[in-house]
């Protein structure tokens, strides 16, 4: 079985599992009458590229002698200058560690990004209810009628629906579902290794008015510049473990212009029936 079945295997089981404690129809009740989140595409924009700062919960080595608190951990980066905080959810082992979105949001002002595997409108509802203020709608596990009806449901609840992508083709379904905000991830599913030269190939694609995250292999002032330069508006980044690290490392990346909207094509939007977000224009 390939990486990406098992990843929908293990994703549709744990939904199961879930729904089983708490069906769906309970989760749309408890979110009647949802109100707006904090404003990403508020948070990211700007003539500069705008940082987002990833906690993500620290395995084998890093774990020793180090408390995990993401409160703590995001409050110093949004301290240190971190425009938004992106929160990792999956854990293969533990499952969707939601929660860690809500405590993360708890201590500072910066919009929130759950990160996880989003493949069903049950974990936009669970990701709603832990505060979130954007999820990360995965092209790779999804056809395009299920990615259109997720970006739909996150937008009812006012979370901003960010479109995760790989390749080309993944962007083509990306810009039909009329997605406000686009995220190329540079790390393959498969190695998790980084490669900036997807950024650099994909972005002139995107047309200006879509918001442009690049995502991972972004550790040095370089790495961020390339980002810039090839129009993202917006990278996550993984800081260092370390507090004072990770304050020094985020503010090394602050400065950087990035050139974004003003030098991508302006390539046509496709037309779609999904209606407009209120993240796709302030």
């Amino acid at each position: 079985m390939e990486l990406k079945e098992q990843i929908i295997a293990r994703k549709r089981a744990q939904i199961q599992a879930e729904q089983a404690q708490r069906p769906l129809h309970e989760l749309a009740a408890a979110a009647l009458g949802a109100e707006e989140r904090r404003n990403l595409r508020t948070a990211l924009g700007g003539p500069q590229l705008r940082l987002i700062a990833e906690v993500r919960r620290p395995t084998g080595a890093d774990l020793a002698g180090l408390l995990f608190d993401p409160r703590i951990i995001a409050q110093e980066f949004a301290g240190a200058g971190a425009a938004t905080i992106n929160v990792c959810a999956d854990d293969p082992e533990l499952g969707s560690e939601l929660h860690l979105v809500k405590r993360a949001r708890r201590y500072m002002a910066l919009p929130v990004i759950c990160w996880d595997f989003f493949i069903d409108e049950y974990q936009i509802y669970q990701a709603w209810e832990q505060q979130a203020d954007a999820v990360t709608l995965p092209v790779e596990l999804l056809s395009d009628d299920e990615l259109q009806h997720l970006i739909r449901v996150a937008q009812k609840l006012y979370v901003a629906p960010i479109v995760v992508v790989r390749d080309g083709l993944e962007l083509e379904s990306a810009l039909s579902a009329r997605a406000g905000v686009i995220c190329i991830e540079n790390r393959m599913l498969e190695s998790d290794t980084d490669a900036l030269e997807r950024t650099e190939k994909l972005a002139g694609d995107v047309p200006p008015d879509v918001l442009l995250i690049s995502a991972h292999g972004i550790t040095t002032r370089e790495d961020a510049q390339r980002v810039a330069a090839a129009g993202a508006d917006a990278a996550v980044f993984e800081p260092p473990v370390d507090y004072d690290l990770a304050r020094d490392a985020i503010r090394d990346l602050r400065g950087i212009d990035a050139p974004g909207r003003t030098t991508r094509p302006a390539c046509p939007r496709r037309s779609t029936d999904i209606s407009e977000s209120p993240f796709l224009d302030d």
